[in-house]
């Protein structure tokens, strides 16, 4: 996901999921020269209960951690499922921007629902914060965005998120929408407000959750518009999110390549017929032509 307020926005359908296995936080540690690269990858299949569960996010997770491994990154934590709790995102957030200085180099992914919740500090237009569903409680933008301000000045930070934030609509108007099957599932959780979406069928536009593009220190790479869904997708026997599979595969053909070089060949691939989401880019000219990750 203007910048859409953090990770895009996704839905859960009343049909069983196929559970993932926990993975508990790993580190990798490769020798950078010079600066240091630092990751949180997060996803979160495993919901409680079963109606909202996901299928794609931990192998999201997964192709980010190795695809960072193969970038030089010196420390790579991983969260999913009932480990990515928002005590221990929090932790591990503020432990990667309290070690990272100058000419760092910082990643956060995120791959699971989104939603919203009803604004408690004035400070959205809409009345509404976006936020990130973690295993068992929310964290909102509000959250995300005071952690981030904190990132030292020099420091290269880049946001991935394969989720959505997208209007107000229940899960069963959205299935009959989407035409949900097997493999393709909006990542999106209705808040239980949004009842009246039913009524009114609206897909509201989100602000987004950082100041305006130019002032951005921060690259933000999202699955899709404010006004779209992320899916849940399946590629080669592999369920991934469509966003994510496209990314990892351009990333990995072209080793050395600059975020707009990057997002010209994203948009070629999305969206498609089956996945009608428009992957955005988000951030500062000077950042936009520079090269992913360095």
């Amino acid at each position: 996901m203007g910048l859409w307020k953090l990770i895009l926005k996704i839905l859960g359908c009343n049909r069983p999921s196929i559970k993932t296995t926990t993975t508990t936080t790993l580190t990798d540690q490769t020798t950078v020269k010079g600066y240091q690269k630092r990751a949180l990858c997060i996803g979160i299949n495993d919901y409680p209960g079963t109606s909202n569960d996901l299928r794609g996010c931990v192998n999201d997770a997964k192709g980010w951690k190795s695809l960072f491994a193969l970038k030089g990154f010196s420390v790579v934590k991983f969260l999913t499922d009932t480990n990515a709790t928002p005590k221990n995102v929090k932790n591990d957030l503020l432990q990667l921007v309290n070690l990272s200085n100058p000419g760092d180099v910082l990643a956060i992914t995120y791959s699971g629902h989104g939603t919203t919740t009803p604004d408690r500090n004035g400070d959205e237009e809409d009345g509404r914060d976006e936020a990130i569903c973690l295993y068992g409680a929310l964290m909102i933008d509000d959250e995300i965005r005071s952690i981030l301000s904190q990132v030292k000045e020099g420091v290269k930070v880049t946001f991935i998120s394969d989720s959505c934030h997208s209007g107000t609509v229940t899960r069963a108007f959205l299935a009959a929408v989407n035409n949900y099957d097997v493999y393709a599932k909006a990542r999106y959780m209705p808040p239980e407000d949004d009842i009246e979406a039913i009524s009114l069928g609206t897909f509201p536009l989100k602000k987004g959750i950082f100041i305006p593009e130019d002032g951005m220190k921060e690259v933000l790479l999202a699955g899709c518009k404010s006004t779209e869904y992320s899916y849940d997708a399946f590629f080669n026997g592999m369920n991934i999110g469509a966003f994510s599979h496209h990314a990892l595969l351009i990333l990995r053909d072209n080793p050395r390549i600059t975020y707009n070089d990057f997002y010209k060949k994203v948009r070629h691939a999305l969206p498609s017929g089956q996945y009608p989401q428009t992957p955005q880019l988000e951030g500062s000219a000077e950042n936009k032509n520079s090269y992913m990750f360095e």
